[in-house]
């Protein structure tokens, strides 16, 4: 991220003084908003690198205030909805508004503390659209009022990466050891990373928790792969229009001629 800038937006101004005490513990400075008018301009002055806010205030709450933001053309920077509502509805609300990332009050500070340095240091600028809708879907398919522990959901799935991983280096397994220094090649394998981890993802969880997959993979796939992917996941929202990254993510990685779309290219 940019400047290392972390908003927060809650009505409770003593939580909110507590929460950006916090957030400055963990290195980052801070603003603070009480109202969502107010968190609003600070936006619009500060360009925060990221948002944590509550889900229910007076008057416009939280998912008013990111679907503002969306409107606006201000939403350039991940959301953390921080609620102390545990159910599944507001990870629908939260998802069409535009949010990122839930974090469920009244838990460990560390959860907050490692999301916060999740989004600050992994490049993604957001939960690419794809995946939001998807993970929608998903959330809207689960039955029941009584549906709740939403966090227990978003946990992190170390079984589908190791299964995304070890498919990875069997495809890599078979190219050059330089594979990926080119920048089409490194779009093909960000498609066939995207394809298979979207595959391997069972419920709405696993759809919002796609960039944390997509960055461990990443890094264990191939020694050196985490920091020459990085610098192209602050557009991965474009890289994932592009029909490399599309026709690459059906298919076992290979060299760039050997793909037939890419040889219908240049008849």
């Amino acid at each position: 991220m940019d400047n290392g800038l972390v908003l927060l937006v809650d009505d409770e101004p003593v939580v909110l003084r507590l929460q950006a005490a916090a957030v400055r513990q963990f290195g980052f400075e801070t603003l603070i908003a009480e109202t969502v008018e107010e968190a609003l301009m600070i936006t619009r002055k500060y360009r925060p690198s990221l948002v944590i806010s509550d889900v229910q205030m007076p008057g416009e709450g939280g998912f008013d205030f990111v679907d503002s933001l969306e409107k606006q053309g201000l939403k350039n920077m991940p959301v953390i909805y921080l609620t102390g509502y545990d159910d599944i509805e507001t990870i629908r609300g939260g998802l069409r508004a535009g949010g990122d990332d839930f974090v469920i009050k009244g838990g460990s500070v560390e959860r907050l503390r490692k999301r916060i340095a999740f989004w600050m240091a992994s490049g993604f600028l957001e939960l690419p659209s794809d995946l939001r809708r998807r993970a929608l879907v998903a959330a809207n398919a689960v039955r029941g009022d009584a549906f709740s522990d939403v966090e227990n959901h978003l946990h992190f799935n170390q079984g589908l990466v190791e299964r995304v991983v070890a498919e990875i280096q069997h495809e890599l397994a078979g190219l050059p050891t330089d594979f990926g220094d080119r920048l089409v090649e490194r779009v093909c394998a960000m498609g066939r990373m995207s394809k298979l981890i979207i595959d391997a993802s069972e419920g709405f969880g696993d759809f919002v928790r796609f960039p944390d997959y997509f960055i461990a993979v990443a890094n264990n796939s191939r020694s050196g792969w985490g920091r020459e992917l990085w610098p192209l996941l602050k557009r991965f929202e474009d890289w994932s229009c592009d029909t490399r990254f599309v026709l690459a993510g059906v298919e076992p990685l290979k060299l760039i001629q050997d793909y037939e779309w890419f040889m219908d290219g240049l008849s």
